[in-house]
């Protein structure tokens, strides 16, 4: 077993391209990788990736390489040696699907970019469904990605609470997947948890719940310290600077504008249910319903407690809050009789299954995968390794960086330090440099504090002062 001797080192013991024709190409042994990335992605259905190849065999021609082979790809960091943490698709073999940037650089040497993806997005795009589907939401995403896809991975599979009966019109199975997972609601918490998500990453394909991904415990911990701080016994402490933030950029932040409109603060749902002609208001408000929801300080705070990122501060004259205002009216239509869903049934004429309840789901969902988008969001570069995994949770501590200090004389940021969630990820492999470099996205929903809400609502003064005599808007005339 070899073992991590400097930070970034990574060994590929498997690079092979399968032709179109047949032919097995070893680009290890014919020296023609310049450069490999990978993207991981929660909000992506499939892995991706590209490979740089310098050819000087001419297999575009001999193989043929035309953006119609199979690669197979096994990269690890050296003294890891268990299977999760291997970057393996020697079973599960890559699917090219297109060659470009095709360029000579001389000497006969071609270079040229293969994009790849996994077999399953490409099955996917050439398999339409037609028929009824019953069963929990979660035996749905099972029997699309097993019987539908042949998916042979491993398959992570939060279960959902009832039973439903879709029928598929002419679908893609990952478009039922998606739909599945808007409306899913987890049955292994008590709480109504549902923002469920479905992504694959290095491990397998992941239907699961934003919660149960902050569940976890933080695979790594991320900081920047001052240069030469990662020296011990006269040498480089290499687990200590594996967690170094090379690079950081702070990419977003809450947006009101948007959290109005999107309904993030406070949005109604009216349920119109058709089979019985009545119609039921459901109000949502961010503060009153934030506790009641799964966010990642409630699992990773000091205290267990989890607050919001906004301000629950007075923003009219009379008192109100952001979330008095419903800026976001949902309708959704259901056919329920008492708990069944009346608008399917069985050959016997019963009705087991269970209807939609947009009131478990919509409104929290909506609010909880915006606040995704807009949450606190950081990028950061570091050495990289394949521990780490979209949808793990890390721990981030960035510094303080103020000429002002005030009398807490802070020195860690107040909102980017603690646990984050790896939105996206990015692997770079450099056969130039010989390093593994991984930028992440990472996000937090939450805070372990709350905010001051004792602010004075928006200062104005004076009146509104109309102007519409002739004089003033037709001077000339």
């Amino acid at each position: 077993m070899s073992l991590l001797q400097a930070v970034g080192d990574f060994e590929i013991q498997t690079a092979k391209v399968i032709t179109s024709a047949g032919i097995e190409v070893d680009l290890l042994k014919n020296n023609m990788v310049a450069h490999i990335v990978l993207y991981e992605d929660t909000t992506m259905s499939s892995l991706s990736g590209e490979i740089l190849l310098s050819d000087s065999f001419a297999f575009t021609n001999v193989g043929p390489i035309i953006g119609q082979e199979y690669l197979k790809l096994k990269i690890k960091t050296p003294s890891i040696t268990d299977k999760e943490n291997t970057i393996d698709f020697i079973d599960n073999v890559f699917v090219v699907n297109s060659l470009q940037n095709r360029t000579t650089v001389g000497n006969s040497v071609q270079t040229y970019i293969l994009n790849f993806t996994t077999s399953e997005l490409a099955k996917n795009q050439r398999t339409k469904v037609s028929r009824s589907l019953k069963g929990s939401y979660s035996d749905i995403v099972k029997e699309m990605l097993k019987d539908e896809l042949d998916c042979r991975k491993n398959i992570y599979i939060e279960p959902t609470a009832g039973s439903k009966r879709i029928i598929a019109p002419n679908a893609r199975p990952f478009d039922i997947i998606r739909m599945a997972s808007r409306e899913a609601v987890s049955k292994l918490v008590n709480d109504k948890v549902s923002s469920y998500l479905f992504y694959e990453n290095i491990e397998g394909y992941h239907f699961r719940s934003v919660g149960s991904l902050y569940a976890q415990g933080s695979v790594q911990s991320y900081t920047s310290f001052i240069k030469g701080a990662n020296i011990s016994n006269g040498g480089v402490d290499i687990e200590r600077e594996l967690g170094n933030v090379l690079d950081f950029e702070i990419i977003s932040g809450s947006n009101s504008l948007v959290n109005y409109t999107a309904g993030v603060f406070g949005s109604d749902l009216i349920v119109h249910n058709i089979f019985n002609k009545s119609i039921k208001k459901h109000s949502y408000g961010i503060f009153e319903n934030f506790d009641k929801e799964q966010h990642i300080a409630s699992y990773h705070s000091k205290s267990g407690k989890q607050f919001p990122i906004y301000s629950h501060m007075a923003v009219e004259d009379n008192g109100k809050t952001a979330q008095d205002f419903r800026s976001k009216i949902y309708v959704a239509p259901i056919s329920q009789n008492g708990v069944a869903d009346a608008q399917h049934n069985t050959l016997n004429d019963t009705t087991p299954f269970t209807p939609s309840d947009p009131q478990n789901w919509l409104q929290f969902r909506t609010s909880q995968r915006v606040q995704l988008e807009q949450g606190f969001m950081v990028n950061i570069l570091t050495h990289g390794n394949t521990v780490v995994k979209a949808g793990n949770i890390v721990k981030l501590d960035l510094p303080y960086d103020a000429a002002f200090k005030t009398e807490k004389n802070e020195q860690n940021d107040r909102f980017f330090n603690g646990a984050f969630l790896v939105k996206r990820l990015r692997h770079d492999f450099d056969f130039g440099e010989k390093k593994h470099k991984t930028h992440m996205t990472l996000v937090k929903d939450s805070l372990d504090e709350t905010l001051d809400g004792s602010g004075n609502p928006e200062p104005k003064s004076g009146s509104a002062k109309i102007i519409d005599s002739r004089e003033e808007l037709y001077p000339r005339l």
